[in-house]
């Protein structure tokens, strides 16, 4: 475990906005997807019609967690949020994609006007890609160049139609962590758009996320003028716990704050099921949020290492609808 940093975080950089931790749920055994045979990551779903449809990258059991850089993306279906999924198709792998062609990983699905978008990590390039479809079930173009230069982003479509984004950033030079990552933001008019960063200043020195901590795996979206990113507290020095979930605020997409010092959910607390028991584990990362017509949180997606040494599985956990007030 790391130690919190003393005095680091201001009072007047928190917020009283409640946690997310304060809706989450207990999970149902239906809500646990895993394949045999294979580790799984990076869950994102889109509800369309009657069906839930949930993207993910895998990669064979044979080549252990080392495996990631090697993935493909997946799609499972399901007619309910929480399961069970059955597997349904690859849906991007680096056999035929255009420039990532040792590994895809990172997926995540979005409704765009009349078109889905899947933006992904193009492994060698360590981009982001966007593949574009007219239906859920592809096919799936993908544009020839990564349009955000950053990998690991989240982005949400704003009311105008335009695109608000959130990565990782390494700075250089290194710094006093282990696993040096700050946060950008960036907006674009379309998905076509070059993604252009939210402030003037952004650089090596500067953190869109308060305390220059080291942030991964961003999950952002918009509630009533409120951006929320919850991401992963990569080396605990917000929670003390390393890569628990935290979450930060902002009423413009460039000021942020952090909501607590609590972690929303960490790999310490694992997977508590409606039914009984937790299941151990040794990492929980790749935040993700489901949000219902209402653009309120009712599920928390993330990808679960067991403590047992089996591969890793998809959770979805169910969330007592989230719907955080701008601040004040």
């Amino acid at each position: 475990m790391f130690l919190l940093f003393s005095g680091v975080i201001s009072t007047a950089q928190k917020t009283d906005i409640p946690s997310l931790k304060n809706n989450l749920q207990l999970v149902p055994q239906s809500a646990l997807f895993e394949m045999e045979g294979y580790y799984l990551w990076d869950p994102s779903v889109i509800k369309v019609g009657d069906q839930y449809h949930l993207f993910c990258s895998r990669w064979p059991e044979e080549t252990d967690m080392s495996g990631w850089k090697k993935s493909q993306v997946i799609r499972a279906v399901s007619k309910s949020l929480f399961g069970p999924y059955t597997f349904a198709e690859v849906v991007l792998q680096p056999e035929n994609h255009s420039w990532a062609t040792q590994g895809v990983h990172n997926p995540k699905i979005i409704k765009l006007n009349d078109k889905y978008l899947l933006y992904h990590l193009g492994i060698p390039v360590w981009k982001t890609g966007f593949a574009l479809a007219d239906e859920i079930t592809g096919p799936w173009e993908v544009l020839d160049y990564p349009p955000i230069s950053t990998n690991n982003p989240s982005v949400t479509v704003e009311e105008d139609g335009s695109l608000y984004a959130v990565g990782k950033h390494k700075p250089e030079p290194h710094r006093d962590g282990k696993w040096d990552a700050y946060m950008h933001a960036f907006r674009a008019n379309n998905c076509m758009d070059d993604f252009k960063p939210v402030t003037d200043n952004v650089g090596d020195t500067l953190n869109l996320l308060p305390n220059n901590f080291e942030l991964e795996d961003p999950s952002v979206w918009k509630h009533k003028g409120l951006y929320n990113v919850v991401c992963n507290d990569w080396e605990g020095k917000a929670t003390g716990i390393s890569k628990s979930m935290i979450q930060y605020v902002s009423n413009d997409g460039i000021d942020y704050k952090l909501v607590s010092t609590e972690p929303i959910w960490s790999h310490q607390e694992g997977v508590p099921l409606k039914n009984g028991g937790t299941i151990r584990l040794s990492r929980l990362e790749r935040p993700q949020v489901f949000l219902n017509e209402n653009n309120e949180v009712i599920a928390m997606l993330a990808a679960a290492l067991p403590e047992s040494g089996n591969p890793s599985f998809i959770v979805i956990r169910p969330v007592d609808r989230y719907a955080p007030n701008p601040l004040e």
